[in-house]
């Protein structure tokens, strides 16, 4: 009786952590047209969180609304960016991309940007609230470009980071390599601004961006109480 009351539990437990980290991320990939219109849709896991549902946007300006968060359910959040031009990782002669699946289709396509002192690419996002009800969120900004030994800038909010390409995308997603992380970031609405500034020619292109929501720590406790409930029953045998 005690074992089903434990397995009875922590499915509610793991169900209710995976339903609420699902609902509180945003997850978007850009240049889904790309390479050359061939396509690079994102249809299943991927990202450094291992996300299931990508909102896949195409062209190199444009815009896009009632996007869905990770459980596949509309959201009142809305995104609208503008970049000189997409390009590719992968199909165009410029072979940075050697992942499969889904990952490699998200770190394929790309909004790029001109050289040093040329234009950047800019990324609005709208209505977090509408998605995320924790007290903050963070940023994921995914990188690949064709070409390593190109970089930029990439601001939020007056926060900056860097990032230059330095090998092909292999599959792993590593923090400073792949993307750059923005932490603890509030309010409805942001602005992602890239800036060339590294490289002949310089490039800051954007793969992909997630919103993930942080959970105040009340959440948190509410999760590690379940799962203290468990081991508790379990030395009770």
């Amino acid at each position: 009786m005690r074992m089903q009351i434990r397995l009875a539990l922590a499915s509610v437990v793991l169900a209710c952590l995976a339903g609420y980290a699902g609902a509180q991320t945003v997850s978007i990939n850009f240049g889904a047209d790309e390479p050359n219109g061939a396509g690079s849709t994102v249809d299943g896991v991927a990202g450094a969180i291992g996300t299931a549902n990508w909102n896949n946007v195409t062209g190199a300006s444009g815009s896009a609304t009632n996007l869905i968060d990770a459980n596949g359910v509309a959201t009142g959040v809305s995104v609208e960016w503008s970049s000189p031009n997409t390009w590719s990782s992968a199909g165009r002669g410029e072979e940075n991309n050697t992942a499969t699946g889904e990952d490699f289709d998200l770190m394929t396509g790309y909004v790029d940007t001109g050289g040093l002192g040329g234009q950047g690419v800019v990324i609005n996002v709208a209505g977090l609230n509408s998605a995320i009800s924790d007290p903050a969120y963070d940023v994921i900004v995914y990188i690949n470009g064709g070409v390593n030994g190109r970089g930029g800038d990439y601001e939020i909010g007056g926060v900056t980071q860097s990032l230059t390409g330095q090998l092909p995308f292999e599959g792993t997603y590593t923090e400073g390599e792949d993307y750059v992380r923005f932490r603890n970031l509030t309010g409805d609405a942001f602005t992602l601004n890239t800036i060339p500034n590294d490289g002949t020619p310089a490039r800051a292109p954007v793969n992909g961006i997630e919103i993930i929501g942080v959970p105040e720590p009340s959440s948190i406790a509410l999760i590690f109480g379940g799962l203290l409930s468990l081991g508790m029953i379990r030395r009770k045998r």
